[in-house]
């Protein structure tokens, strides 16, 4: 054989070698396209899955707050049907006792006097049992929203930390996902 015939022959066997290699290499780009679209899938599907967990947690969230608000005023509706209720049995307890004073004095001026300081004293400490009621009234419904404030964080911390669990469950997969495509780039 001459030396053109065995450059032929060279150039034959480097184009097959050539054209094999061009065939694998689209070959492997065709699977690491597929894989990239299936990456890329399985991350878009993650991130949904991760939005409509956020947005669950989030009405969830909300729900709580509103049935929260909805028991306070329950609550306080009826602290103040109570409170109302107490001052009509002060009343009516006040009123008797002043009927009975009535029917105990001859009203003389110096027993109307008497009369006259006894319903002050009674009703200043009448003014005094409504203010100290109204306090402890303020106070609990300074309590009540403390304690509605906390379950509310407390909520929110646990719907963050759901959510960052979620997150993390996507973050591995998408990691997962990406390896498969570079070991196929490396093997060819």
């Amino acid at each position: 054989m001459t030396i053109e015939q065995k450059q032929v022959k060279a150039k034959t066997v480097l184009k097959e070698v050539v054209a094999e290699s061009a065939e694998k290499l689209e070959q492997v780009s065709k699977e690491a396209q597929q894989k990239v679209t299936e990456v890329v899938a399985v991350v878009t599907e993650s991130a949904e899955k991760l939005e409509q967990a956020s947005k669950e947690a989030q009405h969830k969230v909300t729900e709580a707050v509103a049935e929260s608000a909805e028991n306070i005023k329950v609550e306080a509706q009826e602290l103040q049907s109570n409170v109302q209720d107490q001052i009509q049995s002060l009343k009516q307890d006040l009123i008797q006792r002043i009927e009975l004073i009535k029917k105990q004095l001859n009203f003389s001026p110096k027993d109307l006097g008497e009369l006259k300081e006894f319903v002050k004293s009674e009703l200043n400490a009448v003014i005094n049992d409504l203010s100290k009621l109204g306090k402890e009234l303020k106070e609990d419904v300074s309590q009540i929203s403390v304690k509605h404030k906390d379950q509310l964080t407390e909520t929110l911390k646990r719907s963050k930390e759901n959510t960052l669990e979620a997150w993390k469950k996507v973050a591995p997969q998408k990691a997962e996902a990406t390896k498969p495509e570079s070991d196929t780039t490396l093997k060819s």
